[in-house]
């Protein structure tokens, strides 16, 4: 068979090409370190591949989450532990303040010291984050949530909502507490009522207080009212003391106020499904006053941390040192405690999602080294076995190259 010198050399040619253009393709895997560039390379692992990117996007997009929660719970946490802080301070001038011997220059001091208290409680309960959002607003984030009013209250403009970040499959996590629940849900050491007293100016060796009052049956405490306790020279037994009770309508209990009930120190007392412990010593004419500020029938289970301070401010502009502003004292100082716990245990909530968190950053990390490595499996090259192929497709072109040469310059009028 007669082959053409046209066909030989075509033939040569598209040899070379494929063997130059096999050499640039493994040249460009080995700079690209993929095995698998194109679909059409290998369709089954190209797929597997998307969906391992995919999958690492998402833990990508998680991450990103994960750090954002962590920021604003850290300067949650932060805001807290100051606020823990700050109300330590103002147990301390409360209790440097219960003393008859300063002078008014020291009064004055304390009352200074206790507003800036007061002023640094405010600016951490409008505390911001990173972007400018306040963090206790709820839903609320771009305005302030706690105005102080002229009368020096300070009131509550945001809600009650709580943001949720997606942080895993399935797993959110809240990245907020609202104000309502940090600043207004400090619960009631008293239980249901807050207390008021007018009580005699003898001075006692154990200060008059009530210990509890607690709405034990609220069915029975159908509407929110005020009770009025007075102590009274107890008739039936003389040089004892007795206590009737009255509510706002002024209905007596025991319904007959010429036999009232004896006091016994820390012995309960049961109205309208209301049980009142009382301690402390009470002398006839004395008076407590018990408010609920609610109209549920809920009673008055939980105080507002600026209206603790603001009570606290009313008894240094007071003349605090007397029997009624000693059962005062007394009150503030629970309530002070019952306030640095509740802001103990908000933290603590925040740190237990400060820890979910960080056990799903490390689930996450833990997933995408398997994905990773079965991503590389299926896409990365295997350089030792890449160098290999592409030093014999070398060899073969420059092979085929040497041959073609030679082949090309052979004639018949060489050997004539």
């Amino acid at each position: 068979m007669r082959v053409a010198s046209f066909q030989f050399i075509q033939r040569n040619l598209n040899n070379i090409s494929a063997r130059t253009a096999q050499a640039n393709d493994q040249l460009g895997k080995m700079s690209s370190g993929k095995r698998v560039e194109h679909a059409s390379e290998d369709p089954v692992a190209a797929n597997g591949i998307l969906n391992y990117k995919q999958e690492l996007r998402k833990l990508a997009q998680y991450q990103n989450n994960i750090n954002l929660a962590e920021n604003r719970l850290r300067r949650e946490e932060w805001a807290l532990s100051s606020a823990e802080t700050t109300t330590q301070q103002v147990k301390e001038i409360m209790l440097g303040a219960n003393n008859p011997a300063i002078t008014q220059q020291e009064r004055d001091a304390y009352k200074e010291e206790l507003q800036s208290r007061i002023d640094e409680m405010l600016d951490l309960a409008n505390t911001r984050d990173e972007f400018g959002q306040y963090i206790f607003g709820g839903f609320q984030t771009d305005s302030s949530p706690f105005i102080r009013q002229p009368d020096g209250s300070v009131s509550y403009g945001g809600d009650g909502g709580q943001r949720d970040m997606m942080v895993g499959d399935n797993v959110r996590v809240g990245i907020n507490h609202s104000g309502e629940v940090v600043f207004g849900g400090v619960p009631n050491p008293k239980g249901d009522f807050i207390a008021s007293y007018a009580l005699g100016g003898e001075a006692r060796e154990d200060n008059l207080r009530v210990e509890k009052a607690v709405i034990s049956d609220k069915t029975s405490f159908t509407d929110a009212h005020d009770y009025t306790i007075d102590f009274v020279d107890d008739p039936n037994n003389p040089g004892g003391i007795a206590v009737i009770v009255t509510d706002d309508n002024g209905v007596s209990v025991p319904a007959d106020p010429n036999n009232p009930a004896p006091y016994v120190p820390g012995e309960k007392i049961t109205v309208d499904g209301v049980d009142i412990t009382i301690k402390g010593e009470a002398k006839a004419g004395d008076k407590i006053t018990l408010s609920s500020e609610v109209n549920d029938g809920t009673g008055e289970d939980s105080r507002d941390v600026f209206d603790i301070l603001n009570r606290a401010k009313d008894w240094l502009e007071s003349d605090g040192h007397n029997p009624s502003g000693q059962s005062e004292m007394s009150d503030i100082l629970n309530e002070l405690d019952a306030m640095g716990s509740h802001f103990t245990r908000v933290r603590a909530d925040t740190g237990n999602r400060m820890q979910r968190i960080e056990n799903q950053q490390v689930t996450h990390e833990d997933m995408s080294l398997t994905l990773n490595k079965l991503r590389g499996g299926m896409e990365d090259l295997d350089y030792a076995k890449a160098t290999g192929e592409f030093s014999q497709t070398m060899v073969a072109l420059q092979a085929t190259q040497t041959m073609f040469g030679k082949v090309q310059s052979m004639s018949l009028f060489n050997y004539i």
